[in-house]
């Protein structure tokens, strides 16, 4: 009987040399546990079922002593963040636009450095009326990073969660 208990496998390596060795080792094993296997005996054993993912840390932190974002922080680094503070997994899609991706049926945006390439208040990093206008539409509820909120109740009419940056970012 298989214990319906959850399992965790978390590997950590500090060191980039290692890492890819790590990894293919410990992804083969972890598909072997999900999808099942035939063991030397030509058994086979039935998988555990879940799912695995291989990410990356990035080698500087993205907050800065006071939990502020560094300055040199580009938008693809914060939006693999925002993807996988709020998904829980790893960020796939492309970083050529606020709406990082579509997630359990609502839309994830992150206004920040300049993706808007402007529009002003702050280069973009404010949400207002017209940055909402100009934003890749979604008919569900959406969620939106962003320095500031400017839209006061059409926010809520347009099925906007606001979050502020940095601080909706647990660090």
């Amino acid at each position: 009987m298989i214990s319906s208990s959850i399992r965790v496998l978390i590997v950590v390596s500090f060191n980039n040399n290692t890492c890819a060795g790590i990894q293919w080792v410990n992804t083969g094993r972890a598909k072997r546990a999900i999808t099942g296997y035939t063991n030397a005996k030509g058994q086979t054993v039935e998988g555990l079922g879940g799912g695995f993912q291989f990410c990356r840390l990035s080698a500087e932190p993205l907050f800065d002593a006071d939990g502020q974002i560094r300055a040199d922080v580009k938008f693809a680094q914060l939006a693999e963040f925002v993807w996988f503070a709020e998904t829980g997994t790893g960020f796939t899609g492309t970083t050529d636009s606020p709406l990082l991706g579509i997630h359990e049926g609502r839309a994830i945006y992150l206004l920040y450095n300049g993706i808007l390439k402007d529009k002003s208040v702050g280069g973009g990093n404010v949400l207002t009326g017209l940055v909402f206008d100009v934003l890749p539409k979604f008919a569900g509820p959406k969620v939106i990073y962003a320095a500031a909120n400017r839209m006061g109740a059409r926010a809520a009419r347009e099925g906007v969660t606001f979050k502020q940056t940095p601080y909706a970012l647990e660090v």
